[in-house]
Order: structure tokens, then sequence, then C-alpha cells
């Protein structure tokens, strides 16, 4: 447990007793303390290959879209601010999933790796990582249709396997592939798929911008003038 924290919480308890034991309201941060006026706006992040946003509300809800390649994902919650930064605290989301649908004991001398997509989706966006057993892993994207026949070379043969969504760095957990099992039909459930629930996550400030780490990109969210974010609203609407 982290002991400090704990603390800080202890004090606020037993400051909220005190206050009703004397009849009086407990003190709350200002929302002028949480969400500071001047920092309420929108915030562009874009660059090469990138477009990304960030809209900070004066009640304390924050809007953020990221498009980047095939990438797109959004997210809303709670922001606040303190001396160093932002901390976004995103609305509860259903996370994507793989579900192993079935296993069987496989003929020949191949693994047989199949994944159901919806229909709006492409399989070759997906892939299975293959543990060997001397540790190194390799990646083999899906075909077309969804179902990978990987040739089982003796004393090369994986020991674990993993289906990824690499684009959202999504992966399930890792199978072992016990003697004999050779055939694994896998389906992917997006669910909320492109939805990202920040948790507690922070923004640094650095300048006039606020830096978030993402897809191995460093995104600088630099706020814009209210005539630039006008001009980009007016935009969206026609």
């Amino acid at each position: 447990m982290h002991r400090s924290g704990y603390g800080a919480e202890m004090n606020y308890r037993a400051t909220t007793f005190v206050a009703l034991v004397v009849g009086l309201a407990p003190a709350s941060p200002s929302l002028a303390q949480t969400h500071p006026a001047d920092l309420v706006g929108t915030y562009n992040g874009g660059q090469t290959e990138i477009g990304t946003e960030l809209r900070l509300e004066a009640n304390g809800r924050y809007e953020y879209y990221l498009s980047y390649g095939a990438l797109d994902e959004t997210s809303k919650g709670t922001w606040t601010a303190d001396a160093n930064g932002l901390v976004l605290d995103g609305d509860p989301v259903k996370a994507p999933e793989f579900q192993l649908l079935e296993t069987k004991i496989g003929k020949g001398k191949e693994l047989v790796v199949s994944l159901a997509v919806p229909k709006e989706m492409d399989a070759q966006y997906f892939s299975v990582f293959l543990l060997q057993p001397d540790g190194n892993v390799s990646e083999v994207q899906f075909p077309e249709d969804g179902a990978l026949h990987i040739p089982m070379t003796p004393g090369k043969a994986p020991s674990k396997i993993a289906v990824a969504f690499s684009v959202y760095q999504l992966a399930s957990q890792p199978y072992p592939l016990s003697a004999g099992k050779r055939e694994l039909h896998f389906r992917f459930v997006p669910n909320d798929l492109g939805k990202v629930a920040f948790e507690h996550h922070r923004l640094t400030r650095d300048g006039n911008a606020f830096v978030l780490q993402r897809f191995d990109r460093t995104l600088r969210f630099v706020k814009e003038s209210p005539e630039t974010a006008a001009k980009g609203e007016n935009g969206a609407a026609n």
C-alpha cells in the first residue's frame, strides 16, 4: 500500500468527520482549482501522419480523438490539472477480446490457427505470435480467409501462441501448445474497440504544450486560439 496516499486519505476523512461533528460542511476543492479557466479550450496535437485533438470543458469533462493510419481512437471522461500537467480519467469501456472457441487434435505436421472477425473487418490486420522453445518470437500475418497453416518443423515447433491486433496493440493471452494440439479456432469480439478508458493518465506540461505518449509517438497538444477553433468547428459542420 502506498502510505503517503493512505495518510492523505485518512487526513481527509478525519477532517470531514470533525466538520460533521461541529456542524460545518467540509471544504472541497473548488472548480477553479482543479479545472483552471485558462486551460479550457481545444488543443491540437497533429503531426505528420497523425490527426489528434483534445478538448477540455469548463465542467471538468474532456473529449479526445486520434487518427493514425488505420487506427482511430476516442476517449471521453474527466480532467483535472495540477502544477505538472493534466490528468485524464476516461469513462468506462468494454475492452475488445479474443475468444478461444475450440481446440482440436490436428492431423499432419502443421499448426492450424483460424480467426473469425466481424464482416466489416479484415483478417489480414491480425496476426499470430509464435513463441519458440528457445525464447525467440516470430509473427505470422493472417491471410484474407483468416486461416493460417504453419509447418511444425521438428525441434522448432512453437511452445505457445498468441493472437494479436497489432494496429491497436491488442493481444490475447499466450496459449500453450500441448502435445497433439494442432488446431485452434478463435473469434475477435470488438466490443468498444477504439474507445479508450484512460486511468489517471498524465499529460506532462512542457512549456505551452501538454505531452502524451501514445503508440510509440510523442504527441504535443497546443491550445488553439478561439479563431482557429471556430474555423475548425465550422469546417467540420460544413
